[in-house]
């Protein structure tokens, strides 16, 4: 299994497990077409763009799967640049072999050689799992996200 960033011609294909990964998890669904349409194009542009990045798992020329991210100035409180670990995914039957575990911690090495000082993945609440993951990584707990929705 190789980890590379994606090459720009593989926004399609990226965009097409990103679309998987929500008709996965709970409450999700499929993208619109118009959705995956926007989101590939922004994947593909990660193959290139000086603060953003998506980087893919491949093993025998497939892509298995993803994670992406951005470095970013943040509020400006804290010295450097923050970077933010936006998704993760790896496809059901490559599940329990490392490949997530791999692709976090190159996302990490990636926010690091590109300047990131703290390092954020958003999640949410209820995903203990995902907490229990990212903590294995080194990642702590820090700040909590209350959101208010219109009726």
């Amino acid at each position: 299994m190789e980890i590379r960033r994606i090459h720009e011609h593989e926004g399609e294909t990226v965009g097409g497990l990103w679309d998987r990964m929500c008709r996965e998890i709970e409450d999700g669904g499929p993208l619109s077409e118009q959705g995956l349409r926007n989101l590939s194009r922004l994947l593909a542009m990660s193959a290139w763009h000086r603060d953003a990045f998506c980087l893919v798992a491949v093993d025998d020329d497939e892509i298995i799967g993803f994670v992406n991210g951005c470095t970013t100035a943040e509020n400006g409180l804290l010295p450097g640049l923050g970077g933010q670990i936006d998704s993760l995914y790896v496809v059901p039957g490559r599940r329990g072999g490392g490949v997530s575990r791999a692709l976090a911690r190159a996302a990490v090495a990636w926010l690091r050689e590109h300047g990131a000082g703290t390092i954020r993945y958003l999640s949410c609440a209820g995903a203990h799992d995902d907490h229990r993951f990212w903590q294995g990584l080194g990642f702590e707990p820090d700040m909590v996200c209350l959101s208010l929705y219109r009726d």
